[in-house]
């Protein structure tokens, strides 16, 4: 089984957004998948109460119980636990971290977005043995009109180098796709399959699929 954790001390940067895209392409590729809601808002779990599949599952609870379901879902063969979490750098957000495989940490290109990230970024660092692996990934940017990322998002990816985490070589564009999937429960890759949007996602999916299962053919 692997964990990935969305991370960001900072609110509005798409996170719960990206944990069920993430979910539901894990899905789709034939993984049994569990979305663990812990932000208060219960975002996630308002999107799955709306979808029609009966996939992923989900699981609402505070994060202090995060270690049980993830033994829970080792026992049920579950093969990927994705967890949303409250905006929060606090010893239970930084406990998820260090029982993940994988943290994703998304932010804006905006300065005040990058700055925001810091905290995340040194409390993720000071786990040293914990997480195993984490990416920032550059979430709900202008996209270009032309070919190629817009001048934003590279003076981003640049000041992101500061932080010595890798960051993911596919930024996600803010489109109106996810407004119009997210309303009925359903992912950009069901509503809009060809989109520049589902596009981005998949390249993002796979990106992490070699990540957690290294060996498995990409």
């Amino acid at each position: 089984m692997r964990t990935v954790a969305l991370l960001a001390r900072k609110g509005g940067t798409g996170k719960t957004t990206l944990a069920v895209h993430l979910a539901v392409l894990a899905a789709e590729a034939g993984r049994r998948v569990l979305l663990v809601d812990t932000d208060p808002q219960r975002s996630a779990g308002d999107w799955r109460r709306a979808r029609e599949s009966d996939t992923p599952r989900l699981v609402e609870c505070v994060a202090k119980r995060v270690p049980e379901v993830l033994e829970l879902a080792r026992q049920e063969g579950i093969d990927l636990v994705v967890v949303d979490t409250r905006p929060s750098v606090e010893a239970e957000t930084a406990e998820i971290a260090r029982l993940s495989d994988l943290v994703l940490i998304p932010t804006g290109a905006g300065i005040l977005d990058l700055r925001a990230i810091a905290a995340t970024a040194d409390m993720v660092r000071s786990l040293r043995s914990g997480a195993r692996a984490t990416m920032i990934v550059l979430n709900g940017v202008q996209p270009s009109p032309g070919f190629g990322e817009n001048a934003l998002t590279v003076e981003a990816r640049r000041a992101l180098a500061a932080y010595r985490i890798p960051v993911a070589d596919v930024a996600i564009g803010r489109r109106v796709a996810f407004a119009h999937a997210l309303i009925d429960g359903r992912s950009v890759t069901e509503f809009e399959p060809r989109g520049k949007a589902a596009q981005e996602l998949r390249k993002l999916y796979t990106h992490m699929e070699t990540v957690l299962w290294p060996a498995a053919p990409a």
